[in-house]
């Protein structure tokens, strides 16, 4: 429960940041009068201090009075407003009712996108290996001819058909360039989650080129153009 603020309490602050103020005052005419003396102006610093703390202190505690205050105001009013505005209110409720809709079932067809999307990736994977083992069980090696397989030392399958060549790749990868190209041509270009998959994206476009070259460009939206500063003309 909230501390609640008494104008009590709002006083008695305001009270202590005068005799704080005053007490500063005092000491400022004693240093006035003993200039070099180490004592008085320790004191004065001390008085200084005290008081710019007091008077902060007062201040806040003022302004959440004063806020306690209008929230309470309201409060009571609180039920009239809505009473008011019934109407508004119920159309907002059908409104975004509707919208929360529409968001939840395109929320669940991107989730089944993303699924076939990444056992697409799997399935595309799996076809690369088992032509690998295929053509290179037939003696046909990646780089003697136009088809053929094989396995890196690192594991990683190569195929050539017909001189085209397929190369494994990551279903998630392929997922999180997509995201990043729709986020940026319908939030916007300079969406923080641009610059977060960027490296990603760019692997992927550098390492399954034809990949890309294949999947359109979503529809993009028109932004306003960013303000550019612009060094003012001195006559």
């Amino acid at each position: 429960m909230a501390v609640q603020i008494t104008e009590m309490q709002v006083r008695q602050a305001e009270a202590r940041a005068d005799e704080a103020d005053q007490a500063k005052d005092q000491a400022a005419r004693r240093l006035e009068a003993a200039p070099y003396s180490d004592v008085v102006a320790l004191e004065h610093s001390e008085a200084a201090r005290t008081a710019a703390q007091q008077r902060a202190n007062a201040r806040e505690i003022r302004k959440a009075f004063e806020e306690q205050q209008e929230e309470e105001r309201r409060r009571v009013s609180r039920p009239e407003l809505e009473k008011a505005a019934a109407t508004q209110i119920r159309q907002a409720g059908r409104d975004m009712a509707a919208r929360r809709k529409v968001l939840v079932e395109a929320a669940e067809a991107a989730q089944a996108a993303l699924v076939a999307l990444l056992d697409a990736g799997t399935a595309y994977n799996e076809g690369i290996a088992e032509h690998v083992g295929v053509l290179s069980a037939a003696g046909l090696d990646f780089g003697g001819g136009d088809s053929g397989g094989e396995q890196t030392v690192l594991g990683v399958d190569r195929l050539k058909v017909k001189g085209q060549e397929f190369d494994p790749l990551d279903a998630g990868a392929v997922a999180v360039w997509l995201l990043r190209r729709v986020i940026t041509a319908r939030l916007s270009p300079h969406h923080a989650l641009g610059s977060a998959f960027q490296w990603v994206a760019m692997e992927l476009e550098q390492g399954q080129p034809d990949l890309v070259r294949s999947v359109s460009s979503p529809p993009a939206k028109q932004f306003p153009e960013p303000l550019r500063w612009r060094m003012p003309q001195v006559d």
